[in-house]
């Protein structure tokens, strides 16, 4: 008789408890997943301003289209936003502008610099490059900053990567600046 009352009294309060706790374990599992792959986005978007710097004053003459066209960090950030960060989709649409208008530029700033015309000058020189990049910069540190937020990672400072060259080298990218230390 105490069995069947076992049974009857604390059963569904011990089915309860591991419902709870079957919960939580899931709910955990979704966070770790979230803060992993907001982590992998921030390091993107970072990999991806370090790609650029790397492209101010290449040749375009020797590079593939479609890597010019949506660069494989841009395409990573991409593809994480669309499976973790759907609340990003604004600021990516924005990016993917920005990355076209910069595109836009570098493409004119190479036309000009084959041409040896007279008015050309190096892109970090330029004026319309450093407002171009500075936006670019800018809605990056935005994502960061808001990614960071979501994934309940406390904001750290963040450096822009264009003077970030540990990042850029760790990334196995050099730039003529790094090589020289400027």
């Amino acid at each position: 008789m105490n069995e069947a009352l076992f049974f009857h009294y604390a059963l569904p309060p011990l089915a309860a408890l591991a419902f709870i706790a079957g919960l939580r374990y899931f709910a955990q599992r979704q966070r770790r997943r979230l803060q992993t792959q907001g982590l992998h986005l921030i390091y993107w978007l970072k990999a991806y301003s370090a790609w650029v710097d790397c492209q101010r004053d290449e040749p375009f003459l020797a590079r593939d289209v479609d890597e010019l066209a949506l660069p494989e960090p841009l395409a990573r950030a991409l593809a994480l936003k669309d499976a973790a960060f759907p609340d990003l989709a604004q600021h990516m649409v924005r990016l993917l502008q920005a990355h076209s208008r910069l595109i836009e530029y570098l493409w004119q700033h190479n036309l000009l610099r084959m041409s040896l015309a007279t008015g050309w000058q190096a892109a970090h020189e330029d004026s319309r490059y450093q407002q171009i990049r500075g936006a670019q910069e800018d809605l990056i540190e935005e994502m960061i900053t808001l990614c960071q937020e979501r994934i309940g990672q406390s904001a750290r400072e963040w450096k822009r990567t264009g003077s970030d060259f540990a990042f850029s080298s760790s990334l196995g990218i050099g730039t003529q600046e790094s090589v020289s230390g400027s």
